[in-house]
């Protein structure tokens, strides 16, 4: 049951704070506010990273946010301002999301997921699926079902970087390579 819960904090977050009210801002802080609950619950071991493995691991998603930039105009149904602005994204508040989805998100979704991951095969498609849920008012369905199989495949990507390195950093450090290049790519073009 724990698992199950767990599982759907996000869905919990979004699904309130995302759809029904359009604040970005309160749907990350929600789901931030379950994940540290749930740490309290159980703490993670974090272990430790390496230079070389890091470096090689986390190669791919140094080009998420580049490759982003190049196929935004490409891939929305809506225009990138006008589907931020729903959300009460700002460009102001795209330059305070680049540090916390970029360093602080990852990290805790990674000392999230990481267990869940362990659990059961089903956390690498609900780590997908909720952000589908985030983008599907800006996104057409074949790109919404790209967006799912990528981050399917990165959350088992992680799963196995922890599993290599015994450490929960070397995926952070992947997932904020990530995140910090689609935020950096929505701010620069908006």
């Amino acid at each position: 049951m724990i698992t199950v819960l767990r599982l759907l904090a996000p869905y919990l977050a979004v699904g309130v704070f995302w759809c029904s009210f359009s604040n970005a801002w309160l749907a990350i802080l929600a789901y931030h506010a379950q994940i540290l609950v749930w740490l309290l619950y159980e703490r993670p071991r974090i272990g430790r990273m390496s230079g070389k493995r890091l470096a090689l691991l986390s190669l791919p998603t140094i080009v998420t946010g580049a490759l982003l930039y190049l196929l935004l105009p490409h891939i929305t149904r809506t225009g990138l301002v006008t589907w931020l602005a729903a959300h009460k994204l700002s460009e102001r508040s795209l330059l305070i999301m680049v540090p916390y989805f970029g360093l602080l998100h990852p990290f805790l979704e990674q000392l999230h997921w990481s267990p869940l991951r362990e659990r059961t095969l089903l956390a690498h498609f609900m780590f997908a699926g909720y952000h589908v849920l985030v983008l599907y008012s800006l996104l057409s369905l074949p790109w919404l079902v790209v967006c799912f199989l990528v981050l399917a495949v990165a959350s088992l990507a992680w799963q196995q970087m922890q599993r290599h390195c015994d450490s929960v950093l070397v995926p952070f450090v992947s997932h904020a390579l990530a995140d910090t290049g689609v935020v950096i790519a929505a701010l620069l073009r908006i």
